[in-house]
């Protein structure tokens, strides 16, 4: 009988203290951690941002860092950090919040300039993606590509930056620019 009231106790014990646990879990999970009034905040990521430079991006923008940390430590974002632009939501808990930076940035609107001047363009572009303006200007006029280019796709270097709005992510670089750019004036005019 004696033993009887022993295991029960220990059982109840058990209980409570796994319950106590999953309580805790579900606060570190569920529970907001934003601490910003608007509706919505944007953080940028550059490509070859680490977990701390991440860290240093939200603390501004979070009340619960702790939370956010042990999370992203546990689906092994602190390891994965891919660099873009991120939309964080008011009233975010820090599942959603590592699921949104292990995802692949926002896209942004570029918007290239009616101009045949490569530094206009690469002014213009660097404004909206990571990538400077020395950057996407090197990249254009980088002869030897263009060369190689009007050999074998019989393409004008003016019009491969056609005027327009284009939508790429935040984190794209010079040479995935100009790629994208070459691929989007091939389609074109094999329409």
């Amino acid at each position: 009988m004696y033993i009887r009231k022993i295991l029960i106790g220990i059982l109840i014990l058990g209980i409570l203290g796994g319950c106590y646990i999953m309580y805790n879990i579900s606060q570190t999970i569920f529970k907001p951690i934003t601490a910003f009034n608007n509706e919505v905040a944007y953080i940028y990521i550059p490509s070859d941002a680490d977990f701390k430079y991440v860290k240093g991006e939200l603390e501004p923008l979070l009340n619960d860092m702790e939370a956010f940390e042990t999370l992203a430590k546990k689906l092994g974002y602190k390891k994965r950090v891919k660099g873009g632009k991120y939309i964080i939501r008011k009233g975010m808990n820090s599942n959603d919040l590592v699921k949104t930076l292990l995802n692949k940035g926002i896209l942004v609107d570029v918007i290239i300039p009616n101009t045949n001047k490569s530094q206009e363009i690469a002014a213009e572009v660097s404004t909206y993606i990571e990538a400077t303006e020395k950057q996407l200007t090197s990249v254009m006029e980088n002869t030897m590509f263009l060369k190689k280019l009007i050999q074998e796709k019989k393409l004008k270097d003016s019009a491969i930056y056609k005027p327009g709005t284009y939508k790429m992510p935040w984190s794209t670089t010079a040479e995935a620019f100009r790629d994208y750019m070459v691929k989007n004036s091939q389609k074109q005019t094999q329409q």
